[in-house]
Protein backbone atom coordinates (compact mmCIF):
# COMPACT_ATOMS: atom_id res chain seq x y z
CA UNK A 1 0.00 0.00 0.00
CA UNK A 2 1.36 3.17 -0.51
CA UNK A 3 1.92 5.67 2.00
CA UNK A 4 -0.88 8.40 0.19
CA UNK A 5 -3.48 5.51 0.34
CA UNK A 6 -2.41 4.69 4.06
CA UNK A 7 -3.09 8.12 5.65
CA UNK A 8 -5.87 8.59 3.59
CA UNK A 9 -7.27 5.16 4.82
CA UNK A 10 -6.73 6.47 8.78
CA UNK A 11 -9.59 7.61 10.68
CA UNK A 12 -8.14 7.68 14.13
CA UNK A 13 -5.17 8.60 16.42
CA UNK A 14 -4.47 4.84 16.38
CA UNK A 15 -3.97 4.63 13.22
CA UNK A 16 -1.63 7.46 12.43
CA UNK A 17 0.29 6.05 15.42
CA UNK A 18 0.54 3.21 13.76
CA UNK A 19 2.08 4.56 10.45
CA UNK A 20 4.88 7.09 12.22
CA UNK A 21 5.67 3.89 14.66
CA UNK A 22 4.69 5.44 17.88
CA UNK A 23 1.88 3.81 20.09
CA UNK A 24 -1.51 6.27 20.22
CA UNK A 25 -1.17 7.04 24.15
CA UNK A 26 1.93 7.71 23.26
CA UNK A 27 1.20 10.39 20.30
CA UNK A 28 -1.55 11.51 22.35
CA UNK A 29 0.73 12.70 24.60
CA UNK A 30 3.39 14.44 22.66
CA UNK A 31 0.38 16.11 20.55
CA UNK A 32 -1.86 17.57 23.48
CA UNK A 33 -0.05 16.49 26.66
CA UNK A 34 3.00 17.62 27.19
CA UNK A 35 2.90 21.02 29.04
CA UNK A 36 3.32 24.05 25.91
CA UNK A 37 6.62 25.37 27.48
CA UNK A 38 8.44 22.10 27.45
CA UNK A 39 7.63 21.31 23.67
CA UNK A 40 10.29 24.16 22.19
CA UNK A 41 13.95 25.75 23.51
CA UNK A 42 13.45 29.18 21.53
CA UNK A 43 16.42 31.34 20.80
CA UNK A 44 17.48 33.92 17.96
CA UNK A 45 20.12 33.58 15.26
CA UNK A 46 21.17 35.95 13.17
CA UNK A 47 19.99 36.75 9.98
CA UNK A 48 22.76 36.90 6.88
CA UNK A 49 21.09 40.13 5.55
CA UNK A 50 21.12 41.28 9.33
CA UNK A 51 18.14 41.67 11.91
CA UNK A 52 17.51 38.03 13.67
CA UNK A 53 15.42 34.55 13.03
CA UNK A 54 13.84 33.09 16.11
CA UNK A 55 14.66 29.02 16.00
CA UNK A 56 11.98 26.78 17.87
CA UNK A 57 14.03 23.61 18.82
CA UNK A 58 11.63 20.59 19.28
CA UNK A 59 12.36 18.53 22.19
CA UNK A 60 13.46 15.02 21.73
CA UNK A 61 10.33 13.70 21.67
CA UNK A 62 8.16 16.12 19.55
CA UNK A 63 11.10 16.28 17.17
CA UNK A 64 11.19 12.95 16.57
CA UNK A 65 7.50 12.34 15.56
CA UNK A 66 7.77 15.77 13.38
CA UNK A 67 10.48 13.84 11.52
CA UNK A 68 9.12 10.71 11.09
CA UNK A 69 5.88 13.11 10.03
CA UNK A 70 8.20 14.97 8.12
CA UNK A 71 9.41 11.50 5.49
CA UNK A 72 5.70 10.12 5.87
CA UNK A 73 4.50 13.17 3.96
CA UNK A 74 7.55 13.51 1.80
CA UNK A 75 6.73 10.64 0.65
CA UNK A 76 3.12 11.58 -0.02
CA UNK A 77 3.96 14.43 -1.89
CA UNK A 78 6.52 12.39 -4.27
CA UNK A 79 3.53 10.01 -4.88
CA UNK A 80 1.50 13.16 -6.20
CA UNK A 81 4.25 14.61 -8.40
CA UNK A 82 4.92 10.77 -10.04
CA UNK A 83 0.80 10.80 -10.60
CA UNK A 84 0.56 14.18 -11.94
CA UNK A 85 3.70 13.55 -14.31
CA UNK A 86 5.48 16.51 -12.43
CA UNK A 87 9.20 15.87 -13.70
CA UNK A 88 10.41 18.79 -12.49
CA UNK A 89 9.11 20.61 -9.56
CA UNK A 90 9.39 24.81 -9.28
CA UNK A 91 9.88 24.30 -6.10
CA UNK A 92 13.09 23.53 -4.77
CA UNK A 93 13.54 23.53 -1.00
CA UNK A 94 13.86 21.16 1.96
CA UNK A 95 12.46 18.56 -1.06
CA UNK A 96 14.75 15.44 -2.00
CA UNK A 97 17.45 15.72 -4.83
CA UNK A 98 16.84 19.40 -4.54
CA UNK A 99 19.00 22.16 -3.58
CA UNK A 100 20.28 26.07 -3.80
CA UNK A 101 22.22 24.47 -6.82
CA UNK A 102 19.18 22.88 -8.58
CA UNK A 103 17.46 26.34 -7.83
CA UNK A 104 19.63 28.80 -9.34
CA UNK A 105 20.18 26.16 -12.46
CA UNK A 106 17.01 27.45 -13.47
CA UNK A 107 17.81 31.01 -13.82
CA UNK A 108 21.39 30.56 -15.60
CA UNK A 109 22.44 32.83 -18.45
CA UNK A 110 20.09 34.90 -18.65
CA UNK A 111 19.54 38.80 -19.28
CA UNK A 112 17.43 39.69 -16.13
CA UNK A 113 17.24 37.87 -12.63
CA UNK A 114 14.16 39.20 -10.38
CA UNK A 115 14.51 38.07 -6.72
CA UNK A 116 11.64 38.17 -4.16
CA UNK A 117 11.02 37.63 -0.63
CA UNK A 118 7.92 36.74 1.30
CA UNK A 119 7.48 38.26 4.43
CA UNK A 120 7.19 35.79 7.51
CA UNK A 121 6.64 32.62 5.17
CA UNK A 122 6.19 29.98 7.81
CA UNK A 123 4.78 32.05 10.40
CA UNK A 124 1.76 33.07 7.57
CA UNK A 125 0.84 29.09 8.08
CA UNK A 126 -0.92 28.94 11.04
CA UNK A 127 -2.93 25.79 12.61
CA UNK A 128 -6.26 26.65 10.34
CA UNK A 129 -4.50 26.44 7.32
CA UNK A 130 -2.74 22.70 7.82
CA UNK A 131 -5.65 21.26 8.91
CA UNK A 132 -7.66 22.75 6.34
CA UNK A 133 -5.45 21.67 3.58
CA UNK A 134 -5.11 17.83 4.71
CA UNK A 135 -9.17 18.52 4.56
CA UNK A 136 -10.22 19.68 1.83
CA UNK A 137 -7.18 19.51 -0.88
CA UNK A 138 -8.17 16.98 -3.70
CA UNK A 139 -4.77 14.81 -3.15
CA UNK A 140 -5.31 13.96 0.87
CA UNK A 141 -8.68 14.82 1.84
CA UNK A 142 -7.92 13.41 5.35
CA UNK A 143 -10.49 12.63 7.78
CA UNK A 144 -10.43 15.79 10.05
CA UNK A 145 -9.40 14.14 13.49
CA UNK A 146 -6.56 12.73 11.10
CA UNK A 147 -6.10 16.53 9.81
CA UNK A 148 -6.44 17.69 13.28
CA UNK A 149 -3.66 15.74 15.04
CA UNK A 150 -1.30 16.42 12.35
CA UNK A 151 -1.78 20.23 12.48
CA UNK A 152 -1.68 19.76 16.73
CA UNK A 153 1.88 18.03 16.50
CA UNK A 154 3.44 20.46 13.51
CA UNK A 155 1.69 23.76 15.02
CA UNK A 156 2.92 26.09 17.86
CA UNK A 157 1.25 28.92 19.20
CA UNK A 158 -0.55 28.92 16.28
CA UNK A 159 2.04 28.61 13.59
CA UNK A 160 4.65 26.33 11.58
CA UNK A 161 7.70 26.84 13.71
CA UNK A 162 11.12 27.03 12.68
CA UNK A 163 13.51 24.28 13.54
CA UNK A 164 10.37 22.01 13.58
CA UNK A 165 11.34 18.74 10.50
CA UNK A 166 7.97 18.86 9.57
CA UNK A 167 7.75 22.64 9.08
CA UNK A 168 9.60 22.67 5.74
CA UNK A 169 7.04 19.99 3.99
CA UNK A 170 3.82 21.46 5.04
CA UNK A 171 5.13 24.75 3.52
CA UNK A 172 6.08 23.26 0.60
CA UNK A 173 2.50 21.48 -0.09
CA UNK A 174 0.37 24.59 1.46
CA UNK A 175 2.74 26.72 -1.11
CA UNK A 176 2.11 25.07 -3.88
CA UNK A 177 -0.89 26.98 -5.23
CA UNK A 178 1.32 29.83 -5.23
CA UNK A 179 4.27 27.85 -7.30
CA UNK A 180 1.11 27.25 -9.58
CA UNK A 181 0.02 31.02 -9.83
CA UNK A 182 3.75 32.19 -10.03
CA UNK A 183 4.43 29.69 -12.79
CA UNK A 184 1.42 30.50 -15.24
CA UNK A 185 2.34 34.06 -15.02
CA UNK A 186 6.09 33.70 -15.45
CA UNK A 187 5.44 31.29 -18.54
CA UNK A 188 3.04 34.06 -20.34
CA UNK A 189 5.52 36.66 -19.81
CA UNK A 190 8.40 34.19 -21.40
CA UNK A 191 10.21 33.78 -17.71
CA UNK A 192 11.54 31.11 -15.90
CA UNK A 193 10.10 30.40 -12.46
CA UNK A 194 11.58 29.00 -9.14
CA UNK A 195 11.52 28.98 -5.14
CA UNK A 196 13.20 27.82 -2.58
CA UNK A 197 11.11 28.30 0.76
CA UNK A 198 10.47 32.05 1.07
CA UNK A 199 13.08 32.98 -2.31
CA UNK A 200 11.36 33.62 -5.10
CA UNK A 201 13.27 34.03 -8.58
CA UNK A 202 12.22 34.88 -11.41
CA UNK A 203 13.80 35.21 -15.11
CA UNK A 204 13.75 36.11 -18.54
CA UNK A 205 16.56 37.04 -21.85
CA UNK A 206 13.76 39.59 -23.24
CA UNK A 207 14.94 42.84 -23.87
CA UNK A 208 13.01 44.28 -21.35
CA UNK A 209 11.82 42.77 -17.91
CA UNK A 210 8.30 42.22 -18.54
CA UNK A 211 6.16 45.26 -16.57
CA UNK A 212 3.26 42.57 -15.97
CA UNK A 213 5.67 41.48 -13.10
CA UNK A 214 7.84 44.08 -11.96
CA UNK A 215 8.14 47.59 -12.98
CA UNK A 216 11.07 49.82 -11.68
CA UNK A 217 10.67 52.55 -9.34
CA UNK A 218 13.93 54.81 -9.27
CA UNK A 219 17.13 53.95 -10.88
CA UNK A 220 17.67 51.72 -7.70
CA UNK A 221 14.51 50.27 -6.98
CA UNK A 222 12.25 47.48 -8.37
CA UNK A 223 8.60 46.55 -7.54
CA UNK A 224 6.25 43.91 -7.73
CA UNK A 225 3.29 44.74 -10.30
CA UNK A 226 0.01 44.57 -8.85
CA UNK A 227 -0.92 41.44 -10.42
CA UNK A 228 2.20 39.26 -9.18
CA UNK A 229 1.27 40.60 -5.42
CA UNK A 230 -2.53 39.49 -6.36
CA UNK A 231 -1.29 36.36 -7.09
CA UNK A 232 0.95 36.07 -3.94
CA UNK A 233 -1.52 37.51 -1.56
CA UNK A 234 -4.63 35.27 -3.10
CA UNK A 235 -2.20 32.13 -2.11
CA UNK A 236 -1.86 33.35 1.46
CA UNK A 237 1.07 35.31 1.49
CA UNK A 238 3.06 38.37 1.32
CA UNK A 239 6.07 40.13 -0.41
CA UNK A 240 8.40 41.42 1.85
CA UNK A 241 9.33 44.78 -0.58
CA UNK A 242 12.56 45.55 1.39
CA UNK A 243 14.10 42.58 -0.73
CA UNK A 244 12.57 43.00 -4.07
CA UNK A 245 15.86 43.21 -6.33
CA UNK A 246 16.43 42.81 -10.13
CA UNK A 247 19.69 41.97 -11.28
CA UNK A 248 20.97 42.75 -15.14
CA UNK A 249 23.32 40.52 -17.01
CA UNK A 250 26.05 42.58 -16.79
CA UNK A 251 26.45 42.57 -12.93
CA UNK A 252 27.06 40.21 -10.85
CA UNK A 253 23.36 37.91 -10.66
CA UNK A 254 22.69 35.79 -7.54
CA UNK A 255 20.39 33.57 -7.17
CA UNK A 256 19.89 32.16 -2.76
CA UNK A 257 23.45 33.21 -2.78
CA UNK A 258 24.98 31.20 -6.12
CA UNK A 259 26.08 33.32 -8.97
CA UNK A 260 24.53 32.32 -12.13
CA UNK A 261 25.82 34.69 -15.24
CA UNK A 262 27.61 32.18 -17.08
CA UNK A 263 28.20 29.19 -15.07
CA UNK A 264 26.66 28.12 -11.52
CA UNK A 265 29.26 29.28 -9.14
CA UNK A 266 29.95 30.43 -6.33
CA UNK A 267 30.94 34.90 -5.67
CA UNK A 268 34.65 35.62 -5.96
CA UNK A 269 34.62 37.24 -2.31
CA UNK A 270 33.85 33.82 -0.83
CA UNK A 271 36.25 31.45 -2.97
CA UNK A 272 39.07 33.96 -2.27
CA UNK A 273 38.07 34.01 1.75
CA UNK A 274 37.91 30.22 1.92
CA UNK A 275 41.35 30.75 0.20
CA UNK A 276 43.05 32.94 2.33
CA UNK A 277 41.86 30.99 5.26
CA UNK A 278 43.24 27.49 4.17
CA UNK A 279 46.78 29.43 3.55
CA UNK A 280 46.79 31.13 7.14
CA UNK A 281 45.86 27.66 8.04
CA UNK A 282 49.17 26.02 6.52
CA UNK A 283 51.37 28.67 7.37
CA UNK A 284 50.78 28.97 10.88
CA UNK A 285 47.96 26.31 12.43
CA UNK A 286 45.14 28.66 13.23
CA UNK A 287 42.91 30.58 11.11
CA UNK A 288 40.41 33.28 12.00
CA UNK A 289 36.78 33.78 10.33
CA UNK A 290 33.70 35.86 10.53
CA UNK A 291 30.60 35.58 12.72
CA UNK A 292 27.60 37.19 13.04
CA UNK A 293 26.20 37.94 16.27
CA UNK A 294 23.07 39.62 17.74
CA UNK A 295 23.38 42.60 19.63
CA UNK A 296 19.47 43.04 20.70
CA UNK A 297 17.59 43.43 16.79
CA UNK A 298 20.95 44.17 15.22
CA UNK A 299 23.58 41.98 13.87
CA UNK A 300 27.56 42.51 14.18
CA UNK A 301 30.47 40.77 12.61
CA UNK A 302 33.24 39.55 14.68
CA UNK A 303 36.48 37.45 14.07
CA UNK A 304 36.55 34.38 16.00
CA UNK A 305 39.32 30.97 15.42
CA UNK A 306 37.77 28.58 13.16
CA UNK A 307 37.93 24.74 13.57
CA UNK A 308 39.32 21.86 11.24
CA UNK A 309 35.14 20.94 10.23
CA UNK A 310 33.82 24.44 9.20
CA UNK A 311 36.76 25.22 6.87
CA UNK A 312 36.41 21.19 5.71
CA UNK A 313 32.59 22.44 5.75
CA UNK A 314 33.42 25.22 3.64
CA UNK A 315 35.68 23.33 0.97
CA UNK A 316 33.07 21.07 0.57
CA UNK A 317 30.50 23.33 -0.68
CA UNK A 318 32.75 24.62 -3.06
CA UNK A 319 33.55 21.06 -4.38
CA UNK A 320 29.23 20.51 -4.48
CA UNK A 321 29.16 23.54 -6.58
CA UNK A 322 31.82 22.30 -8.63
CA UNK A 323 30.50 18.47 -9.24
CA UNK A 324 26.89 19.92 -10.27
CA UNK A 325 28.65 22.43 -12.41
CA UNK A 326 30.51 19.18 -14.08
CA UNK A 327 26.49 17.64 -14.43
CA UNK A 328 27.76 14.13 -14.33
CA UNK A 329 30.46 14.30 -16.72
CA UNK A 330 33.87 12.65 -16.79
CA UNK A 331 36.20 13.76 -14.27
CA UNK A 332 39.62 16.05 -15.37
CA UNK A 333 42.76 14.26 -15.69
CA UNK A 334 44.16 16.94 -13.02
CA UNK A 335 42.98 18.30 -10.03
CA UNK A 336 41.35 21.36 -10.66
CA UNK A 337 41.67 24.89 -8.25
CA UNK A 338 39.47 23.85 -5.57
CA UNK A 339 40.55 20.35 -6.11
CA UNK A 340 44.43 21.78 -5.08
CA UNK A 341 43.24 23.71 -2.31
CA UNK A 342 41.24 21.05 -0.27
CA UNK A 343 44.42 19.22 -1.67
CA UNK A 344 46.53 21.55 0.58
CA UNK A 345 43.66 21.48 3.59
CA UNK A 346 43.43 17.71 3.74
CA UNK A 347 47.25 17.06 3.66
CA UNK A 348 47.91 19.39 7.22
CA UNK A 349 45.16 18.10 8.99
CA UNK A 350 45.43 14.34 7.91
CA UNK A 351 48.76 14.07 7.29
CA UNK A 352 51.25 16.81 8.59
CA UNK A 353 49.59 18.64 11.39
CA UNK A 354 47.91 15.10 12.50
CA UNK A 355 46.41 15.33 15.85
CA UNK A 356 47.23 11.65 16.19
CA UNK A 357 48.88 9.01 14.25
CA UNK A 358 47.45 8.00 10.82
CA UNK A 359 47.71 4.52 8.99
CA UNK A 360 47.37 4.25 5.53
CA UNK A 361 47.12 0.59 3.85
CA UNK A 362 46.75 -0.87 0.98
CA UNK A 363 43.20 -1.66 0.60
CA UNK A 364 39.86 -1.38 2.55
CA UNK A 365 39.94 -5.23 3.99
CA UNK A 366 43.52 -4.02 5.42
CA UNK A 367 41.81 -1.57 7.42
CA UNK A 368 38.66 -3.79 8.77
CA UNK A 369 41.36 -6.46 10.10
CA UNK A 370 43.51 -4.03 11.94
CA UNK A 371 40.66 -2.55 13.17
CA UNK A 372 39.39 -5.41 14.77
CA UNK A 373 43.09 -6.52 15.71
CA UNK A 374 43.72 -3.62 17.67
CA UNK A 375 39.63 -4.01 19.18
CA UNK A 376 40.17 -7.47 20.18
CA UNK A 377 43.89 -6.93 21.76
CA UNK A 378 43.43 -3.67 23.52
CA UNK A 379 44.45 -4.41 26.42
CA UNK A 380 48.09 -5.26 25.26
CA UNK A 381 48.15 -1.95 23.33
CA UNK A 382 47.54 1.15 25.12
CA UNK A 383 49.31 2.80 22.46
CA UNK A 384 46.54 2.69 20.02
CA UNK A 385 43.20 2.45 22.07
CA UNK A 386 41.71 3.37 25.12
CA UNK A 387 41.15 -0.12 26.78
CA UNK A 388 37.89 0.75 28.48
CA UNK A 389 36.75 3.17 26.22
CA UNK A 390 37.86 1.22 22.83
CA UNK A 391 38.36 4.31 21.54
CA UNK A 392 40.96 4.51 18.55
CA UNK A 393 43.94 6.00 19.49
CA UNK A 394 45.06 6.07 15.81
CA UNK A 395 43.39 6.77 12.70
CA UNK A 396 43.04 4.06 10.37
CA UNK A 397 42.39 6.47 6.90
CA UNK A 398 39.43 5.18 5.24
CA UNK A 399 39.50 4.78 1.31
CA UNK A 400 36.90 7.27 -0.32
CA UNK A 401 35.80 8.91 -2.92
CA UNK A 402 37.52 12.35 -1.91
CA UNK A 403 40.87 10.62 -0.89
CA UNK A 404 40.90 8.55 -4.07
CA UNK A 405 40.53 11.67 -6.04
CA UNK A 406 42.79 14.59 -3.85
CA UNK A 407 45.33 11.94 -3.23
CA UNK A 408 44.99 9.31 -5.94
CA UNK A 409 44.93 7.04 -3.10
CA UNK A 410 43.33 4.17 -5.17
CA UNK A 411 44.00 1.31 -3.76
CA UNK A 412 47.03 -1.05 -3.92
CA UNK A 413 51.05 -0.67 -3.80
CA UNK A 414 51.46 1.59 -6.94
CA UNK A 415 49.40 4.61 -5.94
CA UNK A 416 50.77 4.43 -2.28
CA UNK A 417 54.36 4.19 -3.59
CA UNK A 418 53.68 7.54 -5.71
CA UNK A 419 51.68 9.17 -2.53
CA UNK A 420 55.37 8.40 -0.86
CA UNK A 421 57.43 10.04 -3.33
CA UNK A 422 55.50 12.94 -3.60
CA UNK A 423 55.33 13.45 0.48
CA UNK A 424 58.53 15.61 0.81
CA UNK A 425 57.04 18.41 -1.35
CA UNK A 426 53.50 18.58 0.05
CA UNK A 427 55.14 18.52 3.57
CA UNK A 428 57.83 21.20 2.94
CA UNK A 429 54.52 23.54 1.20
CA UNK A 430 53.18 23.41 4.86
CA UNK A 431 54.51 26.17 7.47
CA UNK A 432 52.30 25.57 10.52
CA UNK A 433 53.82 22.98 13.17
CA UNK A 434 53.80 19.85 12.05
CA UNK A 435 55.19 16.81 12.65
CA UNK A 436 53.89 15.50 15.70
CA UNK A 437 52.41 12.17 15.38
CA UNK A 438 53.56 9.61 12.86
CA UNK A 439 52.15 8.75 8.98
CA UNK A 440 52.48 4.96 8.93
CA UNK A 441 52.18 3.68 5.75
CA UNK A 442 51.62 -0.67 5.79
CA UNK A 443 52.68 -2.70 2.84
CA UNK A 444 52.17 -6.55 2.37
CA UNK A 445 56.21 -7.50 2.27
CA UNK A 446 55.75 -9.40 -0.69
CA UNK A 447 57.07 -8.04 -4.68
CA UNK A 448 54.59 -4.98 -4.05
CA UNK A 449 56.86 -3.91 -1.24
CA UNK A 450 60.03 -3.86 -3.44
CA UNK A 451 58.87 -0.38 -5.56
CA UNK A 452 58.29 0.84 -2.61
CA UNK A 453 61.54 0.30 -0.57
CA UNK A 454 63.41 1.41 -4.16
CA UNK A 455 60.93 3.95 -4.23
CA UNK A 456 62.80 5.65 -1.23
CA UNK A 457 66.05 4.88 -1.89
CA UNK A 458 65.97 6.87 -5.34
CA UNK A 459 64.13 9.79 -3.67
CA UNK A 460 65.50 10.02 -0.33
CA UNK A 461 68.68 8.29 -0.38
CA UNK A 462 67.37 6.02 2.62
CA UNK A 463 68.55 2.28 2.96
CA UNK A 464 66.27 -0.35 4.40
CA UNK A 465 68.61 -3.13 5.73
CA UNK A 466 67.18 -6.67 5.87
CA UNK A 467 66.15 -7.96 9.07
CA UNK A 468 63.93 -4.52 10.06
CA UNK A 469 60.52 -4.18 9.65
CA UNK A 470 60.02 -0.74 9.15
CA UNK A 471 61.76 3.00 8.06
CA UNK A 472 61.45 6.63 8.92
CA UNK A 473 61.04 7.52 4.69
CA UNK A 474 60.89 11.65 5.73
CA UNK A 475 59.92 13.55 8.62
CA UNK A 476 57.16 12.52 10.20
CA UNK A 477 56.56 9.49 7.15
CA UNK A 478 56.97 6.01 7.96
CA UNK A 479 56.89 2.23 5.77
CA UNK A 480 55.91 -0.62 7.61
CA UNK A 481 55.95 -4.20 5.92
CA UNK A 482 54.02 -6.98 7.64
CA UNK A 483 57.09 -9.20 8.71
CA UNK A 484 60.43 -7.86 8.35
CA UNK A 485 62.80 -7.13 4.93
CA UNK A 486 63.93 -10.17 3.86
CA UNK A 487 62.19 -13.21 5.61
CA UNK A 488 59.86 -14.26 2.42
CA UNK A 489 56.97 -13.13 1.02
CA UNK A 490 53.89 -12.27 3.50
CA UNK A 491 50.53 -10.66 3.20
CA UNK A 492 48.34 -9.08 5.76
CA UNK A 493 46.31 -12.42 5.90
CA UNK A 494 49.07 -14.60 6.89
CA UNK A 495 48.33 -13.10 10.53
CA UNK A 496 45.09 -14.96 10.43
CA UNK A 497 44.82 -18.69 12.19
CA UNK A 498 44.67 -21.46 9.27
CA UNK A 499 41.29 -22.48 10.45
CA UNK A 500 39.82 -18.98 9.84
CA UNK A 501 41.42 -19.07 6.63
CA UNK A 502 39.49 -22.14 5.53
CA UNK A 503 36.46 -21.05 6.48
CA UNK A 504 33.87 -21.29 3.53
CA UNK A 505 31.07 -19.40 1.93
CA UNK A 506 28.40 -21.35 0.38
CA UNK A 507 30.37 -24.24 0.00
CA UNK A 508 33.96 -21.69 -1.72
CA UNK A 509 37.12 -21.38 -0.37
CA UNK A 510 39.04 -18.72 -0.03
CA UNK A 511 41.63 -17.07 -2.90
CA UNK A 512 44.37 -15.36 -1.66
CA UNK A 513 45.61 -14.33 -4.74
CA UNK A 514 44.49 -11.54 -7.09
CA UNK A 515 43.83 -13.83 -10.00
CA UNK A 516 40.82 -14.03 -11.28
CA UNK A 517 38.24 -15.96 -8.92
CA UNK A 518 37.52 -19.75 -9.91
CA UNK A 519 33.92 -20.38 -9.73
CA UNK A 520 34.37 -22.03 -6.44
CA UNK A 521 36.41 -19.31 -4.67
CA UNK A 522 36.27 -16.26 -2.95
CA UNK A 523 38.05 -13.02 -2.53
CA UNK A 524 39.46 -11.06 0.44
CA UNK A 525 36.78 -8.94 0.23
CA UNK A 526 34.02 -11.42 1.41
CA UNK A 527 36.54 -12.75 3.82
CA UNK A 528 37.00 -9.41 5.15
CA UNK A 529 32.98 -8.06 5.07
CA UNK A 530 31.30 -11.52 6.01
CA UNK A 531 34.08 -13.14 8.05
CA UNK A 532 36.01 -10.79 9.71
CA UNK A 533 33.76 -7.83 10.38
CA UNK A 534 30.74 -10.03 11.68
CA UNK A 535 32.55 -12.11 13.54
CA UNK A 536 35.66 -10.54 14.89
CA UNK A 537 34.72 -11.84 18.57
CA UNK A 538 35.04 -14.97 17.80
CA UNK A 539 38.66 -14.56 16.04
CA UNK A 540 41.59 -15.19 17.57
CA UNK A 541 43.61 -12.21 16.51
CA UNK A 542 47.19 -12.97 18.15
CA UNK A 543 48.96 -13.83 15.23
CA UNK A 544 48.57 -9.16 14.82
CA UNK A 545 51.25 -8.73 16.92
CA UNK A 546 53.80 -8.88 14.15
CA UNK A 547 52.22 -6.04 13.14
CA UNK A 548 50.47 -4.54 16.11
CA UNK A 549 54.21 -4.48 17.92
CA UNK A 550 55.68 -2.71 15.32
CA UNK A 551 53.50 -0.20 15.19
CA UNK A 552 53.19 0.99 18.89
CA UNK A 553 57.15 1.03 18.29
CA UNK A 554 57.03 3.45 15.81
CA UNK A 555 54.63 5.35 18.00
CA UNK A 556 57.05 5.15 20.88
CA UNK A 557 60.04 5.82 18.62
CA UNK A 558 58.67 8.99 16.98
CA UNK A 559 57.27 10.81 20.23
CA UNK A 560 60.79 10.50 21.73
CA UNK A 561 62.78 11.74 18.72
CA UNK A 562 61.98 15.61 17.98
CA UNK A 563 61.02 15.57 14.02
CA UNK A 564 62.68 18.12 11.69
CA UNK A 565 59.57 20.64 11.14
CA UNK A 566 61.23 21.68 7.90
CA UNK A 567 61.67 18.26 6.81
Amino acid sequence: MSDLIALRACTTIAGVAKLLGFQAKTLAYIAWGAPSATKYSVFDIPKRSGGKRTIHAPAPQLKLAQGKLSNLLQACEKEIEDSLGVKHSVSHGFKRERSILTNAEVHRHQRYVLNLDLLDFFGTINFGRVRGFLINNRNFKLHPDVATLIAQLACHEDRLPQGSPASPVLSNLIGNILDIRLSKMARAHGCAYSRYADDITLSTSKPEFPTAIAHQVDAFKWQASEDLESAVGASGFKINHAKTRLLHHRSRQDVTGIVVNQHINLNSDYRRNVRAMVNKLCSTGSYQRDKTILAADNTTKVSVEGSYAQLQGMLGFMMQVERHRRSGGPLPSTLSATERLLHRFLFYTTFAGNDKPVILCEGKTDNIYISAAVKRLSASYPKLIEPESKNLLVKILPHTATQERIFNLTGGDNPLVNFIIAYRDNYRLIKAPKGANPVIVIFDNDNGSNAVIAAIKKHFKIEMPDDTQYIRAYANLYVLLTTKKGTGNHCIEHFFPSKTLKKTLSGKKLNLSNKKLKDDEYGKAWFAEKIVKPYYHDIDFTGFSGLLDPLSEIITHHANHKIDEKG
